[in-house]
């Protein structure tokens, strides 16, 4: 199931067991600093402090681009998509 979220629309009421995020980086945040963020704000969305969010691939805080957001159940497939060709 893949759920396309936009700014200002709301969240979804019903959050799966996993998903998957692409990020747009913005310049000059590191691949750590936008795990924390969506961290922060599905806590604060679901209630759910202890969710696991990790990323496909480290980019370099000077550079923008498409970051790979995994969160929940999908944590465990951030090897499937690293190894997918770019």
């Amino acid at each position: 199931m893949l759920t396309i979220i936009s700014p200002g629309q709301p969240f979804p009421d019903i959050f799966p067991k996993g998903v998957v995020f692409l990020i747009d980086k913005p310049f000059a945040w590191t691949s750590f600093g936008v795990v924390n963020k969506i961290r922060y704000l599905l806590a604060r969305q679901t209630g759910n402090k202890k969710l696991k969010v990790g990323h496909a691939g480290t980019l370099d805080p000077l550079a923008t681009g498409l970051l790979i957001l995994c969160v929940g159940d999908y944590t465990k497939r951030i090897e499937e998509f690293q190894a997918m060709p770019k």
